[in-house]
């Protein structure tokens, strides 16, 4: 009979690799789960422009506002718009729309800023004529090209306004930085809002200059970019020729600024007064908080990387939306990353008030909604009654993004970021409402914040990847255990048990 007996082996070597190779196992699923959200997360924000057309324009668009000429559509998308000699006409203002995707709040909102005064032409011009996807919001079609631009003597800018672009530094962007940077040698002001600032540095019109960009972004430039005089706590800063903004709100400020410089305080101030959520006077301080990221902002992180099971929100825009209030509701919800958002119309295309081209999704189309919100909700016909049967068809309630009265009074109720704001609280949490308004630069001091605790769909998934991952790394540690164990027997020197032959020699 042979036996082995199991003998003492030097096994610490193995298992502190096993446990290095388990711990490595359960830190690499929790970092693929991790890796995956932040994926769907972004595909959900960088919605691709829809493939199909953007129909036929009308024949022509009255402005509402007085003073403001009729624009005529010879296609779509393309306005031939008057424009006079430089003195005594109205200033030529460009927003250039990027190939890698554009931040849709950094370009809508100055643009209502600007088209919303007579002293002021307006277009949005873009590389090709192709719609330009908007980072969270619907995509917009150019009303010009840069060639286009270029032909056209009447069309040259005297203020070019730059938003954040999906790759500002990249191959991609860079006939529109090329442009830019031609725009600004020949005369022509500009405006860099928020992390636009990164597509002016890259063009070297920054160096030697003061400049700011968004609070997240200004300590990586400071070491790209030593050559610009960075600067913090500033709502926008300008330098000669080239004014840039901190936070996506600030393109607001911002614009009213440069319309006080241009077309006089007055002129500012009217328009100033078409958006009370800000509070804008032409001596308002420019000074603001040094914001940076703090524990206090996990809820946002957490959505960020966990958008699993998050609910769709359908944004619903009329013909002659606003184009402030059209981009508030993307803006938020895409940085809160607390739910995904659909562009929704009664048509496949809207025109906003000043005359903007959006793809929409049409009704007949839409997803699976959780909850329909509707900006601009004190417009006579933002609820039109085709809006109104679809969403009694489908059980869904319509919720008016309208400004509400700061409870204790001490702020103007509005309507756009300060209205998507507040239903962002009503549906989820003070946490998550602050963070994300800090996110964009806007204060929180007019909302109601107290109605809700939170959401737990973020919390719950974060424990069941981080409970997956300890599994997949305890999983791995018991097969360690067990291989060793059996190396350990299989290693045990054999011996031959003499009781059995020894017995029979006796008896023989």
């Amino acid at each position: 009979m042979t036996t082995r007996t199991r003998t003492s082996v030097r096994t610490w070597p193995r298992r502190v690799l096993d446990t290095t190779v388990a711990f490595t196992l359960g830190l690499a699923t929790l970092a693929g789960i991790v890796v995956a959200g932040v994926f769907v997360t972004g595909r959900g924000t960088h919605q691709p422009v829809p493939a199909r057309s953007v129909g036929t324009a009308p024949a022509s668009v009255q402005y509402a506002e007085p003073g403001r000429a009729t624009i005529q559509y010879a296609e779509p998308g393309r306005a031939t718009m008057p424009v006079g000699q430089r003195h005594g006409r109205r200033l030529v203002v460009a927003f250039v729309a990027g190939s890698s995707g554009t931040v849709a709040s950094d370009l809508l909102a100055p643009y209502d800023i600007f088209a919303s005064s007579p002293a002021f032409t307006t277009y949005i011009v873009a590389a090709d004529a192709t719609p330009a996807a908007l980072d969270g919001g619907p995509a917009v079609v150019p009303t010009y090209t840069f060639a286009g631009v270029d032909a056209d003597p009447t069309l040259t800018p005297d203020l070019v306004v730059v938003p954040a672009l999906g790759k500002p530094t990249g191959d991609a962007e860079a006939p529109l930085r090329a442009w830019v940077a031609r725009q600004h040698d020949g005369g022509a002001r500009v405006l860099g809002v928020c992390s636009g600032s990164l597509v002016l540095a890259a063009t070297g019109m920054l160096e030697g200059l003061d400049a700011t960009s968004h609070w997240s972004r200004i300590s990586a430039l400071e070491k790209s970019r030593p050559a610009v005089h960075w600067m913090r706590g500033r709502e926008w800063v300008e330098d000669g020729s080239v004014n840039t903004t901190a936070a996506v709100t600030s393109g607001v400020p911002a614009a009213l600024h440069l319309v006080a410089e241009l077309a006089g305080p007055a002129e500012a101030q009217r328009v100033a007064d078409l958006h009370p959520e800000f509070g804008w006077t032409p001596t308002q301080t420019t000074t603001i908080a040094e914001d940076h990221f703090a524990v206090g902002d996990w809820p946002v992180g957490l959505n960020y990387v966990m958008p699993w099971f998050r609910p769709t929100v359908g944004i619903a825009l009329r013909q002659g939306v606003d184009e402030l209030d059209a981009t508030a509701a993307f803006e938020v919800y895409g940085q809160s990353s607390a739910a995904r958002t659909v562009a929704l119309a009664t048509s496949d295309t809207v025109r906003t008030r000043h005359g903007l081209v959006l793809l929409t999704t049409s009704l007949a189309d839409a997803p699976g909604l959780s909850r329909v919100v509707v900006p601009d909700a004190a417009a006579p016909d933002a609820f039109s009654p085709e809006l109104g049967a679809w969403a009694d068809n489908r059980g869904l309630t319509l919720e008016p993004l309208a400004g509400r009265a700061a409870p204790d009074g001490s702020r103007p109720g509005g309507g756009g970021f300060s209205a998507a704001l507040q239903n962002l609280a009503d549906h989820t949490d003070a946490t998550t409402t602050t963070a994300t308004a800090k996110m964009i630069g806007y204060p929180t001091a007019g909302l109601d914040l107290g109605r809700r605790h939170g959401s737990w769909r973020p919390v719950l998934l974060a424990t069941a990847s981080l409970t997956l991952a300890v599994l997949v790394g305890l999983a791995y540690a018991a097969l360690a255990r067990r291989r060793r164990r059996r190396l350990a027997f299989d290693s045990a020197p054999a011996t031959e048990s003499m009781a059995e032959p020894e017995a029979a020699h006796l008896t023989a």
